[in-house]
């Protein structure tokens, strides 16, 4: 059970009436939102500093037919060998870890829509004959379509035909390098993916290979001010989840830099994600540090404000 009295003990502060601001309440100590207010006049809005915008991941409208197993997979691939021209892995919001990924031996039957791509049974003239050209090209993928057919037309998210994915205009996308972040959690997980990942609708997809962006999001900064700017369930600073959602992203402040400094952050965060790939518990305590302290410097945060901001986190997320 909740303890009210313990929580405020821990948690309750002084609020003046004249830090009620009449745009929104912001229920923070006084000092966290002078640091939150340093934060957001440091930076470009994430959302303008990202080419194209930020991406939402695939639904798929029925994961029982598209999500397969590492079994199901390889008995696709061996019915008929072209099935692996349709499979790729599989992320899921709770597989996206800092800097890496965890894979879970999840696949997708990735099949766009004929909106965006052109098969073989694209252009046929009705629902009939294009089945039988998708079970002539993709004979195993096919049968197991066929086992969800009635559920897969019941979608309201389908391509032109039910065995499709709804239309998607970048799906070209995941198969660049790019950066993966979930949509909700105890704090910011973010990895860059340059190996082909397709990712559920529980991340959230920046394209481009950036590293130094990365970084500032993997940040002790960000994970500060993300703390106090978005929506969350219960409190952020004891427990609560966060929501990484467009809508909010889209402000988080990305604060310039020298292309000097943006390359050293990204090699910083390359040896991160490299050595947490080869071994997740791998010691980066290190490299983090280096990295927290450059992003204080660019967003012109004193020693007062470093100390405020780190007393107030609790551990940080794997």
């Amino acid at each position: 059970a909740i303890d009210p009295a313990g929580y405020l003990d821990r948690r309750g502060f002084t609020m003046r009436v004249t830090d009620l601001a009449d745009a929104g309440w912001s229920l923070a100590p006084p000092e966290w939102q002078r640091i939150r207010a340093k934060i957001e006049a440091a930076g470009q809005p994430l959302g303008e500093y990202v080419t194209g915008g930020i991406k939402y991941g695939i639904k798929t409208g029925l994961k029982d037919a598209f999500v397969i197993d590492t079994e199901t997979r390889d008995r696709l691939i061996l019915a008929d060998p072209k099935s692996a021209d349709l499979i790729r892995p599989w992320l899921r919001g709770r597989d996206v870890r800092r800097w890496r990924p965890e894979p879970s031996g999840l696949f997708l039957v990735a099949i766009p829509s004929s909106a965006n791509t052109a098969w073989p049974w694209s252009s046929a003239p009705n629902e009939a004959a294009a089945r039988d050209l998708f079970k002539k090209t993709y004979p195993a993928i096919h049968d197991h379509m066929e086992h969800f057919a009635s559920r897969l037309r019941r979608r309201n998210d389908q391509g032109n035909f039910f065995w499709e994915l709804r239309s998607c205009a970048y799906y070209r996308v995941f198969d660049r390098p790019k950066i993966i972040y979930t949509d909700i959690g105890r704090a910011m997980r973010a990895m860059l993916d340059d190996s082909g990942h397709l990712a559920g609708d529980t991340c959230n997809i920046i394209p481009g290979n950036d590293g130094y962006l990365l970084a500032v999001l993997n940040s002790k900064l960000m994970d500060f001010y993300f703390r106090l700017a978005l929506p969350c369930l219960d409190d952020p600073f004891d427990g609560g989840d966060m929501r990484f959602k467009h809508a909010w992203m889209e402000h988080t402040p990305i604060a310039p830099a020298a292309e000097t400094t943006k390359q050293r952050l990204a090699a910083l965060a390359e040896q991160i994600r490299t050595a947490k790939q080869a071994d997740p518990a791998a010691e980066t305590t290190a490299l983090q540090h280096r990295i927290d302290q450059a992003v204080y410097s660019l967003y012109d945060l004193t020693l007062k404000d470093i100390t405020t901001l780190e007393s107030a986190l609790p551990g940080a997320a794997a």
